[in-house]
């Protein structure tokens, strides 16, 4: 499909600043729009136009692009400047980066779409990890890109350096030139070897014969994608009238929450446990909802189309259950709009409660106490033989 590409001949600031603002540095700047592009930031959903390249990047602003979307963004953060990322079409991610004590972390949580990166060579005591709902990828200075199926299947592939992947079994390859990493849904990864400089031909193939396989079993991918997403619903939805309860402290303490008084830090210590207990509830569900609800929002197109039509429940069928979803995702998506919002001030006030003056983790190593609430089982597995995808 050709693009409609826009053009600026002076990179400017975009007009779309928010009223509120954050402690933390930006960590991307965009310098290259097409198509539909979405920025959720602070709650709010807005679309970006020409004007808005040069527009800053912060952590838990979403972009999502549409099906004509494209954009790229410059990593900005932590002494990154000169690394990009391509966003392609049908993505959305966002960044949830940390510096702590002179070590930098950058995570990008990816739900959908493709990512390509060119990344700068990393120092030793930097980390940029790319999170999907089933994997993790490591990287140092490389040229990798990631890919999610609409079925949930991965691919990692890498023309310069080498991407370290780790599954939700724990399962460790490398993508480097000459070898891909895949993770077909339901299963651990497994390493393919291609020939150098075949990478992106082969990631091609990839895309074309998941596509394949998700329209052979797209109700089974559509069962177990809409089983998910109605049973995460009502504990997203109960742990974010929870954040409710103290969007309003979060907000008094949390719009720029680096320096103060005495007492400072001890009151952003008092506030930062009052509301603690309300961030633990909504970390521990928002990884697994946020990805099922946008797993779902990629079947939600094919389903329009007549794929994957069927009876999810005796008395209900995926066009009730489509039907409900198209219903409530503008209003979900404002909830998780509402959600990073709120993590950000927590951020904030994280920062500030921190005697010591380091920089806190990001929000999910922040409230971690135990393993990724991804299971293995995060991902459903259609009942499709594995030599569909044989290709040696």
């Amino acid at each position: 499909m050709k693009r409609n590409i826009k053009k600026v001949i002076f990179p400017i600031l975009m007009c779309f600043v928010s009223v509120l603002v954050f402690a933390a540095d930006p960590v991307g700047r965009i310098v290259y729009i097409e198509g539909i592009v979405d920025l959720q930031r602070d709650g709010e959903i807005s679309e970006l136009w020409d004007s808005d390249i040069g527009t800053e990047i912060y952590n838990y602003d979403l972009i999502e692009t549409g099906k004509d979307g494209f954009v790229e963004i410059e990593m900005t953060g932590y002494n990154r400047r000169g690394s990009l990322i391509k966003v392609d079409s049908d993505t959305a991610f966002y960044f949830d980066s940390a510096e702590i004590g002179g070590d930098s972390r950058t995570n990008i949580n990816m739900m959908s779409g493709s990512l390509s990166f060119k990344v700068q060579k990393l120092a030793g005591n930097e980390e940029l990890n790319v999170r999907t709902e089933s994997a993790v990828m490591g990287v140092r200075g490389t040229d990798f890109t990631v890919k999610r199926a609409p079925e949930g299947s991965i691919l990692v592939t890498c023309v310069d350096g080498k991407v370290a992947c780790e599954d939700d079994r724990n399962m460790e390859r490398f993508a480097m030139p000459g070898s891909v990493v895949e993770k077909r849904s339901g299963s651990s990864l497994s390493r393919v070897d291609i020939d150098v400089g075949d990478e992106n031909l082969y990631g091609t193939y990839w895309t074309s014969k998941r596509e394949e396989i998700f329209r052979a079993g797209a109700e089974t991918f559509i069962k177990g994608y809409s089983a998910q997403y109605s049973n995460y619903l009502p504990r997203f939805l109960e742990a974010y009238d929870n954040l409710l309860a103290v969007k309003s402290q979060l907000e008094t303490y949390g719009r720029d929450g680096t320096s103060g008084g005495s007492g400072f830090s001890s009151t952003m210590i008092t506030v930062k446990a009052d509301t603690s207990d309300e961030m633990i509830m909504i970390r521990s569900i928002l990884p697994l909802f946020e990805h099922a609800f946008y797993a779902v929002q990629v079947l939600e197109d094919y389903h329009s189309q007549g794929i994957g039509r069927t009876m999810i429940e005796p008395n209900y069928s995926s066009d009730d259950f489509f039907s409900d979803f198209a219903r409530r995702k503008l209003e979900i998506k404002n909830k998780l709009a509402d959600v990073r919002y709120c993590i950000k001030l927590y951020m904030n006030i994280s920062r500030a409660a921190n005697p010591g003056g380091l920089d806190s983790p990001s929000f999910f190593d922040d409230m971690m106490t135990g393993p990724n609430p991804l299971g293995a089982g995060s991902v459903p597995k259609a009942n499709m033989p594995d030599s569909m995808m044989q290709n040696q």
